[in-house]
């Protein structure tokens, strides 16, 4: 199979689709890698994307169905008959089997459980046990594990006979009379070992997983280690499957994606070929939680209202310290979410953060406030309008600073995911005190005769 894109691909299959040559269509995915199909089909018209799914062989499109998102997957296993759903499912692996089955509506998963092998079938069922989200819910049941008391030659047949059930094979692990994980060992390395060694020689200590580990962790261990393949255990330290690293990949962007959608207050679930009104139902919780905060934040201009009357270029000005503030809480919050979610930064060294953090705003505040003052002098405002946006910029820039990585450091405290303080929490801090130090400063400037 070629893993070559070719950019005339969709126009293709779309005219060979309009013309009924399902010889031809089968020739040519044929040719195609799983990804390059998964993207075609996300381009067509669903009516045309079952045509050509139903076109392509079990093992085809066990590996198509792990490529496109989950409307579509849904649509096109909903278009096939459950004998041919059966034969998809039986060619996956036990971990993507499971999140397949899992989609499923019961009476459906239960058909599909019971039409494929029975091994499968069982090892599938004890994974659905688990969050999807966790170890458990990630690993897979294919696996080579071999007695401790197992020589180098037993276990290199060990692989060569499971080599037939699993694609991936980048270690062997080492488990004792009660099925406990004790060691692992790379092929590298037991290749090198003589024949008749014992295995429990040359096995290293295993970097292992419990199943309720969260997935961000497990993919922090990989980072960490450099790890091709995890074993996952029990509570009581029974060997119970593994992880591979292309999981942890997709993890990873899971992640990545869990994160900025957290960031701009949307709903995990939603997609970009969702219907309008689902999207609308989605967002408008959120915005209505930023509309509250937008009135707290108007109502602290309102008790400056008589300032503003006396000095309408306060009402021209303002935005621009809020604004700044915001954009400068969201640089901050970016980098210390950032440094939560690899494990760089921990509740040991938060307080350097937060120290650091402050004086950064109050740095980057002191700069952008000399700038405006300048640009205002320039625009024909008066000398003391231009200091008073100096004061405000520079104090509003370092509650930013404080505020963005204050506030993500104490929801990751409480076990709430920081991803979600930057719309709310911290733009409500930047605006409040944006607004309340201009106007507040211009207040005070007014008594004194400044202004």
């Amino acid at each position: 199979m070629s893993v070559e894109a070719k950019k005339d691909h969709i126009e293709e299959i779309k005219t060979l689709l309009e013309r009924l040559d399902h010889d031809s269509l089968r020739q040519l995915v044929a040719e195609m890698h799983a990804s390059d199909i998964g993207k075609v089909l996300s381009e067509l018209e669903d009516e045309e994307a079952v045509e050509l799914f139903k076109l392509l062989t079990p093992e085809a499109a066990s590996e198509v169905l792990l490529e496109i998102d989950e409307r579509l997957r849904k649509t096109l296993i909903a278009a096939i008959t459950p004998d041919k759903l059966i034969a998809v499912v039986d060619e996956m692996e036990t971990d993507d089997a499971a999140d397949v089955i899992s989609e499923l509506p019961i009476e459906d998963a239960k058909q599909v459980l019971n039409g494929i092998g029975k091994e499968d079938s069982l090892a599938v069922q004890k994974l659905l046990v688990y969050p999807e989200d966790t170890a458990g819910g990630k690993m897979q049941a294919e696996l080579v594990s071999v007695s401790e008391e197992a020589t180098v030659e037993e276990t290199i047949e060990a692989v060569r006979r499971r080599s037939k059930d699993i694609e991936q094979i980048a270690n062997v692990f080492v488990v004792d009379a009660f099925n406990r994980l004790t060691g692992v060992v790379s092929l590298d390395k037991l290749i090198l070992a003589g024949p008749d060694v014992k295995i429990k020689t040359i096995a290293a200590e295993p970097i292992k997983v419990r199943t309720d580990v969260d997935q961000e962790e497990v993919a922090k261990l990989f980072r960490q280690y450099d790890l091709v393949a995890m074993p996952v255990v029990d509570y009581d330290g029974r060997l119970v499957g593994r992880i591979t690293v292309d999981d942890v990949v997709d993890v990873i962007e899971e992640e990545i994606f869990e994160d900025f959608y957290r960031v701009a207050g949307l709903n995990l679930e939603e997609r970009a070929l969702d219907p309008a009104t689902r999207s609308i139902w989605m967002r408008a919780p959120w915005l209505l939680i930023n509309l509250a905060t937008a009135f707290l934040a108007a109502s602290v201009v309102k008790v400056f209202e008589g300032t503003i009357e006396k000095l309408v270029i306060l009402a021209v000005l303002m935005p621009i310290v809020a604004g700044m503030g915001g954009n400068a809480a969201t640089q901050t919050i970016t980098v210390v979410v950032r440094g939560l979610a690899l494990g760089e930064l921990s509740l040991k060294n938060a307080r350097w953060v937060l120290f650091k953090e402050a004086t950064v705003g109050l740095a980057n505040g002191f700069l952008t406030g000399l700038v405006a003052t300048l640009v205002s002098y320039l625009l024909g405002a008066n000398i003391m309008v231009g200091v008073l946006l100096f004061l405000a910029m520079t104090a509003n820039l370092f509650i930013a600073g404080l505020s963005g990585a204050f506030i993500p450091i104490v929801l990751k405290w409480f076990k709430v995911d920081p991803a979600i303080s930057a719309t709310v929490f911290v733009t409500t801090c930047t605006d409040i005190g944006g607004f309340f130090s201009f106007l507040g400063l211009a207040t005070v400037f007014m008594r004194m005769g400044l202004l």
